[in-house]
Formats: structure tokens, C-alpha cells, sequence
């Protein structure tokens, strides 16, 4: 299975959390591509992948949003129609349900089909969430 992580990232820790994910997918025989927004100007086109995973730590100071950088890459990409996405976000006190919302909508206009969101703040968390859906898309 071929699998793509795009996230955007200011922070060692949030580069652990989707090197964790990554990891897990891979462990599962899963083909995996990491994208950091920050670091690809390109968008990519998804028509290769069968599950696409999109991750942001929430921002703003009441939170409630995500990356600017993220959402502008998310618009450029193309294949995102019919394809199974899952949103993970690094959560702040408030806003966490709000940004994930806000970042699901936005796939979901793309007429991506969100199968799984998830806030992850530990390791063990990450370690599990893609240790589940790497099992679920076999």
C-alpha cells in the first residue's frame, strides 16, 4: 500500500510524532512519503496513494486553526477526489476540536473521504494510529 504524510511542522517534537507514524506504516509493509509543507513548494498529485495522512499542530493563540502553509499546499494538490484521508493534529488547551474540523472540511472539499482523525501528543499515541490504519487499509 502507498501512503502519504503531509504535515506542517515548527517543532522537533511534531517531527517525532509523524517520524512515528511513519515508521509504524512502514513496519506494516506499507510504502511511505513524507511531505513537510514547509520544506516542498511542489504540490504533489495523489492519484498514487491509497491513503493519504494530513497533520498541523493547532495554531493561533485561542487555537482553532491550523497552518496556513498547510491549507495553501492542500489547495495546490490534486487527487484528492474519492481518496481515504486521515487528519492527526498536535492539540493546545482550546480550539483542538475546531482546527480538526476546520482541517477535515478542508479535504473533505477536495472530495477526499476522512476515515480517521485523531490529536496525538505522545509518541504511544502516533505509534498507534498508524499502527491502525496501516492494519485497516491491508
Amino acid at each position: 500500500m502507498r501512503t502519504i504524510l503531509i504535515y506542517s511542522s515548527q517543532s522537533k517534537k511534531f517531527d517525532m510524532l509523524v517520524e512515528t507514524i511513519s515508521s509504524s506504516l512502514q513496519r506494516l509493509g506499507n510504502q511511505v512519503k513524507k511531505v513537510k509543507v514547509e520544506e516542498e513548494q511542489r504540490p504533489v498529485s495523489l492519484f498514487a496513494y491509497d491513503l493519504v495522512f494530513i497533520g498541523s499542530p493547532v495554531m493561533g493563540f485561542w487555537g482553532g486553526k491550523f497552518s496556513e502553509e498547510l491549507s495553501s499546499y492542500i489547495r495546490k494538490c490534486t487527487g484528492f477526489q474519492g481518496k481515504k484521508s486521515a487528519v492527526f493534529v498536535f492539540p493546545k488547551l482550546l480550539g483542538t476540536v475546531k482546527a480538526t474540523r476546520r482541517l477535515m472540511h478542508e479535504l473533505e472539499k477536495k472530495g477526499s473521504i476522512v476515515i480517521d482523525f485523531r490529536q496525538i501528543k505522545k509518541i504511544a499515541d502516533a505509534k498507534k494510529f498508524g499502527n491502525r490504519l496501516g492494519k485497516l487499509n491491508k
